[in-house]
């Protein structure tokens, strides 16, 4: 939950939690003050070359990069930190990146070593005529403390020392104060032509680096005072109610996390840089402020005082937030950025080794060119393409760098799905016997066979292990008995994985067994369910007295609930990876009816957050693959991107349902409606997003279960 995902990012982020400490407490001292001075830490940040990250060597400067600036930023937001850090380190980026030969050599030393503040101005009114400015600057944040001032004028920046300046007393954020500026024929130290996008950009940039650091600390504040906070007898983080507003915190934060780390990666001067920072304008400071406004409400009374650190936080990102507002309409930016066709796909940094498996990668896709879909799988599946993340025979036992080299390499190759398939016949290779193996994996690969999931039943839904089908043994195998229900395609699959109460002595999660149940066996009776698009993908399964034979029980008999989990979390990572449940359309596919719409400016703002919504939705899963390529732990993003995946996916369907209007209703437009009702089941199917929350909350924040079903 952290910018730094690399050994050096991570080092540094280490170092400067450890230097931030106690900075929290000199912010809180700065709220009654009168005045503000520099904190007593500035020198300190200056000695360690913090302030120098992003200006390079030659002007004195560490000549590292944003991404190590973003890191060192995040951490200060999570303290709150006084002092104007942000508004010196963004005048030195804009210089760095836009300013003159001349200008940078004057200035960015000078900012490197702290020995000089700058600040930077996005609002008011400012003109100039190349030798002096005049106007309005507005609100500059930083500006109380600021010796040197980067304005925007028109299209470009203006740097001017010989201001006006005010600072109100009714300041929002007292921690760093901000300036009303103004200038009447000041000198002008210097103009950075065309250098206002630049500006807005890196300013976009900057503060989501902050932003990510403030809403992860709401987040880990407000999960630790739910864990000892007691209320009607228990800790409050019992509650489901609780919980659910913690994982919605932990998703803001991450998706908070993962923009601000890919703006700060993007290439500068490019259009998809354009993109990312205009993503994390979109993301990571309004998560900021939803993350502060949450951890208040976890917080309940204490929250609100005076005394308490969340009003800091609060205001803090309320203050970010108006500051980023003056850099434009970011969520209207990435629609008009993504209707011009400019695209966002980072790759990561990978190792040598990369390159031989391209290679490999590479002359494989040219041997199938020309086949057919038959002969192009059958392919596939004798090199393990198809499953390259698994063992041999079937898959290549593919490392992480391998998997993102095939999957860049066969951008364009038509890969058949395997849908629900693949996730019970991934558990059978996981707890299958060898014999179970020949008999029923390379056939469901090669597209021979098709398997569904028979788990849930009209009592046991979310609650997957309160089954009542039984099994009762008989010579040779079981005699099988019950109802299946919400079974996705059973009416088009030959086999089907069910769990099968065999024991009820137990407990419930005891005495389940896993059987694989021949869907054309005597006894067996598929029904299909009608929803309410009209389809029937669903289906009611009965089995009456259906004769399982031993060598069809996967795993040990009573002990199907550790191979039903199994199960049920290759399931959801297939989902969330983007597989079952997507969309025939994405959300920049509601660009052509936002146009159309009666108020098409309100109408691409929209449709510009769902858009960066989703870019962020594909950030959470590039950083679980950046983990996995540099070696370390896992972090939440998988376990996270199913919740907020399907939740996406009806915000979609609403918005295109609300844009097209009479037509959506009146068959003018029957995908729209029909991607509407049929997205109602995405946060019910592969487990409900309330269980989902729970699950989030319990399994990676810590919150204890609740006493009364545990």
């Amino acid at each position: 939950m952290a910018l730094a995902i690399t050994d050096d990012h991570r080092t540094l982020a280490e170092v400067a939690r450890s230097a931030l400490s106690g900075q929290r407490a000199a912010a809180r001292a700065l709220l009654d003050s009168p005045d503000e001075a520099l904190p007593a830490i500035w020198k300190e940040l200056a000695a360690l070359g913090w302030l120098g990250l992003a200006v390079p060597e030659e002007y004195g400067g560490e000549g590292a990069g944003l991404p190590e600036l973003a890191v060192v930023l995040e951490e200060l937001g999570r303290v709150v930190a006084p002092g104007p850090f942000l508004p010196t380190v963004l005048a030195s980026a804009v210089l760095a990146e836009a300013g003159t030969p001349e200008l940078r050599a004057s200035l960015l030393p000078g900012l490197a070593d702290g020995s000089r503040i700058g600040a930077v101005g996005l609002g008011g009114s400012v003109t100039h005529d190349g030798t002096t400015a005049s106007g309005d600057a507005g609100l500059v944040l930083g500006g109380g403390l600021a010796e040197m001032f980067l304005l925007v004028a028109g299209d470009d920046v203006v740097v001017v020392d010989a201001v006006t300046r005010s600072v109100p007393d009714a300041l929002l954020d007292r921690t760093r104060r901000g300036a009303l500026i103004t200038l009447e024929n000041s000198p002008v130290l210097g103009v950075l032509p065309g250098g206002a996008a630049v500006t807005r950009r890196l300013t976009r940039v900057l503060a989501a680096a902050e932003a990510a650091g403030i809403a992860t600390a709401c987040l880990e504040t407000s999960v630790a005072y739910v864990k000892e906070r007691k209320q009607f007898g228990r800790t409050v983080g019992t509650f489901q109610a609780v919980k659910h507003k913690a994982a919605d915190l932990l998703v803001d934060a991450e998706i908070a996390v993962a923009a601000a780390w890919d703006a700060s990666r993007a290439p500068a001067g490019t259009p998809d840089a354009e993109l990312a920072a205009a993503v994390a304008a979109a993301r990571s400071v309004p998560g900021a402020v939803r993350a502060a406004e949450t951890m208040i409400q976890l917080h309940g009374g204490v929250g609100f005082t005076w005394e308490h650190d969340a009003h800091l936080y609060l205001r803090r990102a309320i203050t970010l937030a108006a500051v980023v507002a003056q850099t434009g309409d970011a969520e209207r930016d990435v629609a008009a950025l993504v209707r011009e066709r400019v695209t966002r796909a980072p790759d990561l940094d990978l190792p040598p080794e990369a390159e031989s498996h391209r290679a490999a990668a590479r002359e494989f896709v040219a041997s199938i060119e020309g086949k057919d879909a038959a002969a192009r799988r059958a392919a596939l599946v004798q090199a393990g393409y198809l499953v390259p993340h698994w063992p041999a025979p079937w898959g290549r036992d593919a490392s992480a760098t391998e998997q993102l080299v095939i999957e860049q390499e066969f951008r364009g190759v038509d890969l058949p799905s395997l849908g629900i398939t693949a996730w019970n016949i991934q558990t059978i290779m996981q707890h299958g016997t060898p014999e179970q193996h020949e008999r029923w994996i390379r056939d469901a690969l090669l597209g021979v066979t098709e398997w569904c999931q028979l788990f849930s039943e009209p009592g046991a839904g979310s609650d997957a292990a309160a089954i009542s089908t039984r099994g009762v043994r008989v010579d040779g195998g079981w005699r099988v008995t019950g109802q299946k229900v919400w079974t996705t395609r059973a009416h088009e699959s030959d086999w089907g994985f069910a769990t099968v109460r065999t024991d009820s002595s137990g407990a419930k999660h005891a005495g389940i067994t896993m059987m694989a149940i021949d869907l054309r066996a005597e006894g067996v009776d598929v029904r299909p369910l009608r929803e309410l698009t009209g389809d029937a993908l669903f289906n009611e399964v009965f089995l009456d007295d259906v004769f399982v034979p031993d060598a069809d029980v996967v795993g040990e008999v009573g002990q199907g609930w550790r191979v039903a989990r199994a199960t049920l979390g290759n399931e959801r990572v297939s989902i969330g990876g983007g597989g079952a449940g997507t969309l025939p359309f994405r959300a920049k596919d509601l660009l052509p009816l936002a146009a159309a719409s009666p108020d098409p400016h309100v109408a691409e703002k929209e449709v510009g957050a769902l858009i960066a919504e989703d870019l962020a939705k594909r950030l959470l899963l590039l950083r679980q693959a950046a983990r996995a390529v540099g070696g370390t732990e896992p972090g939440p993003e998988g376990n996270l991107n199913k919740l907020f995946s399907s939740e996406h996916s009806q915000r979609v369907t609403s918005l295109a349902v609300r844009l097209a209007g009479t037509a959506a209703v009146a068959g003018g437009n029957e995908l729209v409606m029909r991607c509407y009702l049929w997205a109602r089941c995405i946060t019910i199917a592969g487990g409900t997003s309330e269980i989902a929350r729970n699950q989030v909350a319990e399994r990676l924040l810590g919150l204890p279960r609740d006493p009364l079903v545990s």
